[in-house]
């Protein structure tokens, strides 16, 4: 065989290779076109996904913001409270104090003076008897838990 026959063959399967190389790239694209489709639309459901998040994030850290000022403001309000407290404890103690300091005084003026004795004694009986004016009405006349009277029983008047 001569050699142009050779380069005629070779020529032949070289095109022929050329042509399955193209029909296989061309069939490659097409078989690429459908997972790229579905990469795409999962790139597209992940970048909503994300924005989601980023607001959430946002919300979330907005919604930690405002929780930080509420808990500062309560903070402020319960320190005050406490200051309070801790103030009216003090005061407290200080009217005890001068309570106890005038309670003292005045025993000591009672106790040096007889007629401060007698009228202390007396408003202490006089105290005592209102104290016990209902047990005492009820043991003037016994029985009047079982009678309706509309006025107050004292008993024989002397």
């Amino acid at each position: 065989m001569d050699s142009t026959i050779w380069w005629w063959i070779a020529l032949g399967i070289l095109v022929l290779g050329l042509i399955i190389a193209i029909i296989g790239v061309v069939l490659f694209i097409k078989g690429l076109k459908e997972p790229m489709k579905k990469i795409k639309g999962s790139a597209d459901n992940l970048k909503e996904r994300v924005d989601g998040l980023n607001l959430e994030v946002s919300s979330l850290t907005h919604t930690t913001t405002e929780l930080k000022e509420e808990i500062a403001v309560k903070s402020e309000k319960v320190s005050v409270l406490v200051d309070a407290a801790k103030g009216t404890m003090n005061s407290v103690v200080d009217m005890n104090a001068a309570v106890r300091s005038i309670t003292d005084r005045i025993i000591t003026r009672s106790e040096s003076d007889p007629q401060n004795k007698r009228q202390v004694k007396r408003l202490t009986n006089t105290a005592d008897s209102i104290i016990h004016l209902p047990q005492d009405l009820q043991t003037i006349n016994p029985d009047a838990e079982n009678e309706n009277y509309d006025t107050l029983y004292f008993g024989k008047v002397r």
